[in-house]
């Protein structure tokens, strides 16, 4: 097989399981993911982590879980409004030994179309192994939503 199409593949099945992931772990109706927060949860909490900055006022960031190998990670944090149990994006980051972290923002199920290419877009990423990186992140996402699942969705 083609390894391009095994690539797609993984990266069509990884999108599926994002949808999903977004549209279940939102039980209240909340505003879709802005661009400015699509942003912050591609660039801005890198920017945050490294100069130890407090969060922007009006949010707050939970953890949903962190899947290891003995050579990399991936971790979920969901993104918080204040006032709102739901979260107004997640966060992805991959991280590979010897790489820098890899940040991905996954927006809210009715989030405009452009967020949800851009995000599809960015599982296109240069690595040694793609189809490897994408079947990782993949079962850290799956991972995840059964760990939400048997909590009721809620972010305990």
């Amino acid at each position: 097989m083609n390894p391009n199409a095994n690539i797609s593949v993984f990266a069509s099945i990884f999108l599926i399981l994002s949808c999903f992931f977004s549209t279940v772990s939102l039980g209240q109706k909340i505003n879709p993911t802005s661009e400015e927060e699509y942003n912050f949860g591609t660039v801005g909490y890198k920017i945050q982590l490294q100069t130890k900055l407090p969060l922007k006022p009006g949010y707050r960031i939970v953890d949903y879980g962190i899947y290891e190998e003995p050579d990399r990670t991936v971790s979920f944090k969901g993104l918080f409004r204040d006032g709102e149990s739901s979260p107004c994006a997640i966060i992805m980051v991959y991280t590979k030994d010897k790489f820098p972290p890899e940040y991905f923002c996954l927006p809210t199920q009715d989030a405009p179309r452009e967020l949800w290419d851009r995000y599809f877009n960015s599982l296109k990423v240069i690595s040694d192994n793609q189809v490897s990186q994408l079947r990782f992140m993949s079962y850290g996402l799956s991972r995840t939503l059964m760990r939400l699942a048997e909590n009721g969705f809620s972010a305990k």
